[in-house]
């Protein structure tokens, strides 16, 4: 590689930094740092510095740092993130985090942390403190044309990860000068952080989707893998596709100027994630690294879980595209028949580490297991959640429980079990009023859904057909007009041909009215309880 000014400047600060873990971490902070601000190479609010007479590689927003790396000249690199100081508060449960002025006047100070506690950039609070203060460096007014200069190569650097493992490669090469201090090759050490414990439940497979009725716990389910901050979670649509959950290229207007950029979507960041807890600061990292050495880090990190929400409302074969063969236990980095591959937009490679654990939930009602795409089928294990009725309370006589197994077996019987009611319909009812508003405002609509608003088999769930015995004021829905011959004739003039009797339904007019006094609870109690 024949070296330019600004490349051989570059070599040097990386030989005198003299930690590649380090640097390569650098370069991926500032790969998110380009990604948020969105100035293109060269813009004059943008300029990444190399000084001579400091060990430190910088990246400055408008005269601001917004990024350092810096050697002192004792002790282990450093990182600088410059944070907003109101922010600073966020951060004090942090012993580990220094801070300093990045100028006496500005709302900005730098939060220091040294490669020993690296894991900390990627704590969510300190990335989300960090991420938030660039933009707003973006837009501060400009004081004059960028006087520092600017190293092109820096940015090429953080875009482009064969330049930058060629970078560091040169750093070590004793035909450009002076070795690393010690005199020895500078190898690349492992992580260098104290591993939290491994934060998977018994039993959990890789990819896991949770299915069942409306109400019966899925989403709640999720909260647990929460707790802890390291997961992500993203609710499915129709419309959501390859370019929004991957990678894709996406129009943004900078001023009046329209540039097009790849950007990652919440999949990509979340192996992202995954990889950082090893140790590693980006993909290619963990990919550059030895399958030995990225096996022993990715099976002893902590555990980084993908949550989809409604995972079955897109097109999950589109949404994942050629992804779908890397989501296996034994493709994923780290395992026995470990595959990655290159994505189509930016040309990176990419791969699913081992300790990220996909888990999705899925609504029976949309759309039953049976049309899932087969290939999906095959690499998802899939465990049903069916409405629990033994959590439920017996209500002012009204018996809950019994009331949920009635309904249930009734539109079981009428439709099939994927279209039941959950318990959680019924789970925070503690009075008569909250009862009826939970007929009114969720299960009688749900049922006129459920059968296309035949009122006739909702009242066959319901108990308030004919022969079950209900007494009339006891009904919730109500039989407002039959349309005898006669009846069709006076609206008529004649009766049409074809016609059989009709008969047209309300709602009980003091449920609808909100009149719950008219209502009585036998109204409930005679859905799962025949009159004698």
């Amino acid at each position: 590689m024949l070296l330019d000014t600004t490349q051989q400047l570059l070599v040097e600060r990386i030989r005198d930094i003299g930690h590649p873990e380090a640097v390569r971490r650098f370069f991926g902070l500032l790969k998110e740092l380009i990604d948020v601000v969105n100035l293109p190479n060269g813009d004059s609010r943008l300029a990444f510095t190399i000084r001579k007479d400091q060990k430190a590689i910088t990246a400055n927003v408008n005269f601001f740092w917004a990024l350092r790396l810096v050697k002192p000249h004792r002790g282990e690199p450093e990182f600088w993130l410059t944070i907003k100081k109101s922010a600073q508060d966020q951060l004090t449960d942090f012993p580990e985090i220094d801070f300093s002025g990045v100028s006496q006047k500005s709302g900005y100070i730098a939060a220091v942390i040294g490669q020993s506690s690296a894991h900390l950039l990627y704590q969510p609070t300190v990335q989300q403190c960090w991420l938030d203060c660039l933009p707003e460096l973006v837009e501060t007014g400009k004081r004059g044309p960028h006087s520092a200069r600017h190293n092109p190569d820096v940015y090429r650097a953080a875009e482009d990860e064969a330049f930058l493992s060629e970078l560091i490669r040169l750093a070590d090469d004793p035909s450009l000068g002076e070795r690393h201090p010690n005199g020895h090759t500078v190898e690349e050490p492992g992580a260098d952080y104290e591993t939290p414990a491994r934060n998977v439940p018994d039993n959990q497979p890789h990819n896991l989707i949770l299915y069942g009725p409306p109400g019966t716990g899925k989403t709640h389910a999720l909260q647990p893998y929460l707790r802890d901050g390291r997961a992500s979670l993203i609710t499915f649509h129709p419309a959501y596709g390859y370019e929004e959950f991957v990678e894709g290229i996406r129009p943004e207007v900078v001023g009046s100027q329209v540039s097009y950029k790849v950007r990652k979507g919440i999949f990509h960041k979340a192996c992202v994630s995954a990889v950082q807890l090893a140790g590693y600061a980006t993909l290619a990292d963990c990919l550059n690294d030895s399958p030995d050495n990225r096996q022993r880090k990715l099976t002893q990190a902590p555990a980084h879980f993908l949550l989809i929400d409604e995972i079955n409302r897109a097109n999950i074969a589109s949404v994942f595209g050629e992804l779908i063969t890397l989501l296996e236990t034994d493709k994923r980095l780290g395992a026995e028949h470990e595959l990655w591959l290159t994505l189509p937009y930016s040309q990176e490679r990419f791969g699913v580490p081992a300790n990220l654990y996909i888990v999705g939930t899925m609504n029976t009602t949309d759309r039953s297991i049976a049309l899932l795409d087969i290939a999906l089928r095959r690499r998802f294990s899939f465990r049903e959640l069916r409405p629990d009725p033994s959590v439920l309370p017996v209500v002012e006589t009204v018996d809950l429980a019994q009331l949920l197994r009635t309904l249930n077996e009734r539109i079981e019987y009428l439709l099939d079990r994927d279209h039941q009611l959950g318990h959680a319909y019924l789970l925070t009812v503690s009075t008569h009023a909250e009862l009826c508003d939970v007929f009114r405002d969720r299960i009688i609509p749900l049922l006129q859904e459920y059968f296309f608003n035949d009122w006739a088999r909702i009242q066959l769930v319901l108990g308030d057909n004919r022969t079950w015995g209900k007494e009339p004021d006891q009904r919730l829905i109500w039989v407002r007009k039959t349309y005898t011959s006669t009846a069709t004739t006076n609206l008529f003039g004649d009766i049409p041909d074809t016609v059989d009797e009709v008969v047209s339904y309300e709602i009980n007019p003091h449920l609808l009215a909100h009149e719950y006094e008219q209502v009585p609870p036998a109204a409930f109690v005679r859905i799962y309880q025949k009159s004698v």
